[in-house]
Order: C-alpha cells, then sequence, then structure tokens
C-alpha cells in the first residue's frame, strides 16, 4: 500500500484537481518539494500535507533545478517514517527538468518508477532518435553540434552541415524545453547570429543540428498503462513551438481525417513501444512531410503535455492527465473513473508575446464563442524566449466543425498584443 508521495516541483502539479489531490491525500502523506522562490497556488497549499523548500540551480536550465541533495535528505527522512519499506513510497514529476532527477532519487533508494535509462530516452533528443530510428521509425537527419568547431572554424563547419543537412537547419538544446534558444538557420549571417548565442550562452547545453522537415506539425497526447494507450488525444498545431517564439499563436484543433488520425495513433504506438515505456503520460510532436505524406519523428517528452495542453483535453475529452497520473502513481480506485469522452468541439491557443512594452491587448477575429485567459497587460514591458513565455490562453468552442476549422485558421494571422519597441537600455 502507498503511505507517502512526494511530489517533485509544483509545477504540472498546478493542474490538478481538488477533488483528486483530495483523494490521494484521504490516503497518503503528500510530500511536495519546492524551490524557496516558488508561488504556490491555494490549490496547492491547502492540499498537501507539508512543503519543504530547497535550493535550486537557476543557470541549468529554463527552470530552477532542484537541489539534488536536498531532495535526496527529504526522501530519506519519508522513507524512514515508512520504516524504510520502499513500496510504500512513490515520487511524482510531470516537470520536463526534473524528471532525469526524480529517476535519480528512484534509482538511489529502490523506489519503483521510471529508471534513468527510460527517462533518458526521452530527455536527451540524440539518444532518443537513435532508440526509435533502431526500430524503423523516420527521423529528421541530424547530427550532435561540435562546440569546438563552431567556436574556432564556424565557416567550414556551416559548409559542412549545408552540404550533410542542407538549408534550413534545425539548432537546438538536447535536452531543454519550450523551444528555448531554437534558431532555424536559413543562411550563414543566420548560422553566425545562432552561433552567438551559443556561445554566450549561461546555461550548459548540448546541442544538435537537425535536417528542416517541411510539414504540418501534430502532436499524440498519450495516457499509458502496463504498456497498452488507454487514452491519445491526437491534435493538429497551426505553427511550431519556435514559431510561438517569433510571435505566432500556437493553436491545437482536434484531428478531423479518420485516415490521418489512425496514422497517427499507429505511429505514436510504434515510438512509445520502440522506447519501452510503459506507464504515465508522454506528449509526442511529429510532422507529416507535405511532399511524401508520411510521418517523421520529431521528438517525445515522459509527461503530460506542457502550455495548454493538459486544461485543453480536459476541455475537449474530460480527462484531467495530472489526475489520472496520480491516481496511477497510488494506486487508487480512482483511476478506473477515468473515462475520455472526445467532443471535438474545442480549439485553443496559446497566446505569444512580442518584445516590447504593451500599448494594447487585441481580440481575434474569429466566430465562435470564446474565452482569453490573459496573462498580461498594456504598460507591461516582455520578452519572448521560450513556451514559458505567453500573452494569455485563448479558448473558443463550436460544434459546428467547419467554423470550428475556418476559426483556427484565422487564429494563424492573428495579433494578440500591440507593442511599443524600446530603445536599447529603456524599460
Amino acid at each position: 500500500m502507498i503511505k507517502t508521495i512526494v511530489f517533485l516541483t509544483p509545477h504540472y502539479l498546478n493542474f490538478a484537481s481538488e477533488k483528486a489531490l483530495q483523494t490521494l491525500g484521504r490516503d497518503c502523506r503528500t510530500v511536495l518539494i519546492a524551490y524557496h522562490a516558488d508561488v504556490l497556488p491555494p490549490l496547492l497549499e491547502r492540499n498537501v500535507s507539508q512543503v519543504v523548500r530547497v535550493d535550486a540551480d537557476l543557470q541549468r536550465n529554463i527552470r530552477p533545478l532542484l537541489d539534488h541533495d536536498q531532495c535526496r535528505d527529504v526522501i530519506s527522512d519519508e522513507l524512514r517514517a515508512v520504516q524504510g519499506n520502499t513500496s510504500s513510497l512513490r515520487i511524482f514529476c510531470q516537470e520536463e527538468c526534473h524528471v532525469e532527477l526524480a529517476a535519480q532519487l528512484r534509482e538511489e533508494f529502490g523506489l519503483e518508477g521510471d529508471t534513468q535509462a527510460i527517462v533518458a530516452n526521452f530527455r536527451d533528443k540524440v539518444l532518443m532518435k537513435h532508440a526509435v530510428s533502431q526500430k524503423g521509425i523516420r527521423i529528421p537527419e541530424f547530427v550532435p553540434l561540435d562546440h569546438v568547431r563552431l567556436s574556432a572554424e564556424p565557416q567550414a563547419y556551416y559548409a559542412e552541415l549545408t552540404a550533410r543537412l542542407g538549408l534550413p537547419l534545425v539548432l537546438k538544446p538536447v535536452d531543454a524545453a519550450g523551444s528555448f534558444e531554437v534558431s532555424i538557420i536559413r543562411n550563414e549571417a543566420e548560422f553566425n547570429k545562432a552561433r552567438e548565442q551559443v556561445l554566450a550562452s549561461p546555461y550548459h547545453f548540448d546541442y544538435e543540428v537537425d535536417e528542416f522537415i517541411d510539414g504540418d506539425m501534430f502532436q499524440c497526447d498519450s495516457f499509458v498503462v502496463d504498456g497498452q494507450i488507454r487514452y491519445c488525444g491526437v491534435l493538429e498545431l497551426g505553427c511550431t513551438n519556435f514559431d510561438f517564439v517569433q510571435g505566432k499563436p500556437l493553436s491545437v484543433i482536434p484531428v478531423a481525417d479518420s485516415a490521418l488520425r489512425a496514422t497517427l495513433e499507429a505511429f505514436n504506438r510504434d515510438v512509445i513501444a520502440a522506447l519501452n515505456f510503459r506507464n504515465g503520460s508522454t506528449h509526442h510532436e511529429v510532422f507529416v512531410d507535405r511532399k511524401r505524406g508520411y510521418p517523421v519523428f520529431l521528438e517525445i517528452a515522459a509527461r503530460v503535455p506542457g502550455g495548454i495542453g493538459v486544461p485543453y483535453h480536459e476541455k475537449n475529452s474530460d480527462i484531467n492527465l495530472i489526475d489520472a497520473n496520480l491516481y496511477l502513481v497510488a494506486g487508487a480506485a480512482a483511476l478506473d473513473d477515468i473515462k475520455p469522452n472526445e467532443k471535438n468541439n474545442v480549439v485553443s491557443a496559446l497566446l505569444p508575446l512580442r518584445k516590447g512594452r504593451i500599448s494594447q491587448l487585441n481580440e481575434p477575429p474569429i466566430s465562435s464563442a470564446y474565452d482569453i485567459d490573459w496573462r498580461v497587460a498594456p504598460g507591461m514591458v516582455v520578452d519572448s524566449r521560450s513556451l514559458a513565455d505567453t500573452a494569455g490562453i485563448l479558448t473558443l468552442y463550436n460544434a459546428d466543425p467547419l467554423v470550428l476549422r475556418a476559426d483556427f485558421e484565422a487564429l494563424q494571422q492573428y495579433v494578440p498584443t500591440q507593442v511599443e519597441v524600446l530603445e536599447p537600455g529603456t524599460a
């Protein structure tokens, strides 16, 4: 019987329902490990048994990384409280930057859950591409970035990369998230700009360089129990994460074409099987090649989708993926009550920021009923570096699939904010 669940970071856990947290709290002690500066929503404050604050490294990724030793001390204390019974304690983590730490702690204490070997194939984009390609799954051609050559001989290195991968090139960290420090390189000038960004970065990323896939982007968000996919939400994206950082709304709509949906579901099953993933959620991004019509693997994460993902699936399919994962980890009977019901009448969009001072918020040019949860206001000075930087979340509803589709396409031209470009040194 599970007696204690330790939550590693509040991020993503904030999407849990109060009902799920209270269900766990009736049978388990729940401990949340958070960074000292994390601001916790009241939902978590009132529904966990204890909050433990720890230090964090602010320079290794886009979010502060919790201190390993201090987290280990928390796990050690909690394990001691259950007389060292490892079957009584679980670690829960759905946040991209901490799934590796969660796996390390599980192995250090002999706890059940995803191992470092499993997690590595979902965190390191080079490892994951090798793993899935060995099972015959199509991937973009790529090479790990050679930092020495990038620094010492950029002109020759650029010529070599373009000869092998063509143009455009895609340069990105192998283990970041949210399109942080991603560059699309169309010429040598853009290569040199990306080079400057990499060399000046305060983070300690390794990078990869990929061929550019000309295609439409989709995501498959799955909930897996004992290797079987119980739910797979298949969504079309209005743009890529990179496009969002450049200023386009990142919108999602359910895939309506039954043949395309079946193709993507089968591709998703093959990827999950190739990575030997058994329990939990996956967030899988895939291109459908525009010329050839077949899917090409982009990347996959061993967690729920970020941004608008969890609320979207709850609105469209009556499944809260955080709740489902909580019940799974706790071995709760409530897991049997998770029964997805796809309505396919919802479009959501993460609204982008543009660098500068906001002068006005704009309404979208659509016909459907909608609401916007604005995260910014006129007068604020903002920037856009990753999916974490957002103006707000738009959700629209329409039972007419043709109108829903038309509004989805109209959002591609929507500019949510007007901004004043600031001179350097002003704020």
